[in-house]
């Protein structure tokens, strides 16, 4: 299975970050962050306070400074109260909040997107961090979305090696579900309330069959799983590519989209066409990111 990998945003610097309140007057931290030695030196393997997290996802908004939470984090590290890898686990927190709080509203703006990306590339923190709970995903899904809703085809996804799926000319991969499944809803027919009858012995050897009949057909139709494999999503199509079975779906061949907690459903243009399921794992992304895309055609 080919690997897949995140591309680089493309978004440019100047990010401004805020710095959060300083804590009352009874606090035992004084002024932004800066421990007093006297009162909170803070015991080995304690945990450091949930308000550093939040100053550190609060200093995305736009009117703090990077360059003083850097500042603040490297004095409480050198005065020994937490240590390096402590420092960098509070800054993947305190991002990972902050890309929760960016989302609420269900969209990523620009200035959001360039905040979050400034603040990783200048405390360089790698994505395989930043992305253990998913929260370097889910930014990079709300990035797309906005392309395709601004009528962009979006070229955020690398791809590191060939994809088992035959593109046609100018087709270009949006997103690619590399652990999917593909559902299909396929109709049995049994018959029901049938009878073999009655056997009369007539002589020695010969009996003859009286009131036999097969019963009326009945059809069920039941949501069978086809195949697990790679969900392809394109500017044109939607794939699914697999051991055993193979689909290319053409957007304009659509009649109608079903949204489903971890895919989508379609149903094509088709006489006696049936739904057919690709299981994503993200039913939300999958059917933005799928009917807006028919949407540009």
């Amino acid at each position: 299975m080919s690997r897949l990998g995140l591309s680089g945003w493309g978004i440019g610097l100047g990010i401004v970050l805020a710095v959060g309140s300083a804590w009352a007057d009874n606090s035992p931290f004084v002024g932004r962050w800066h421990l007093n030695r006297a009162e909170s030196i803070l015991p080995k393997g304690e945990p450091v306070p949930k308000d550093l997290v939040a100053e550190i996802s609060q200093a995305l908004s736009p009117s703090g400074s990077v360059d003083a939470l850097q500042s603040h984090l490297t004095e409480i590290a050198q005065d020994g109260y937490i240590s390096e890898n402590e420092k960098r686990a509070l800054l993947v927190q305190g991002w990972t909040d902050a890309v929760n709080r960016c989302l609420e509203d269900g969209v990523l703006d620009e200035s959001e997107e360039t905040r979050l990306i400034e603040f990783k590339n200048r405390l360089a923190l790698a994505e395989a961090d930043l992305d253990a709970n998913g929260a370097f995903t889910k930014i990079v899904k709300a990035a797309v979305i906005r392309d395709v809703l601004s009528g962009v085809i979006p070229q955020r996804m690398k791809l590191e090696a060939n994809l088992p799926i035959n593109l046609q000319k100018d087709e270009k991969v949006v997103w690619v579900f590399p652990a999917g499944e593909y559902l299909e809803d396929r109709t049995h027919r049994q018959y029901v309330g049938g009878s073999q009858g009655v056997s009369l012995r007539i002589m020695k050897g010969v009996y003859y069959r009286v009131g036999a009949f097969a019963g009326q057909p009945v059809d069920r139709t039941e949501r069978e799983h086809v195949d697990t494999g790679m969900v392809v999503v394109t500017n044109k199509h939607i794939y699914f590519a697999g051991p055993v079975k193979a689909v290319r779906v053409p957007y304009a061949k659509i009649v109608s989209f079903q949204p489903f907690s971890d895919g989508i459903g379609i149903i094509r243009d088709a006489l006696n066409a049936k739904p057919q399921i690709f299981v994503t794992g993200d039913g939300w992304f999958t059917y933005n990111l799928v009917t807006n895309l028919a949407h540009l055609l």
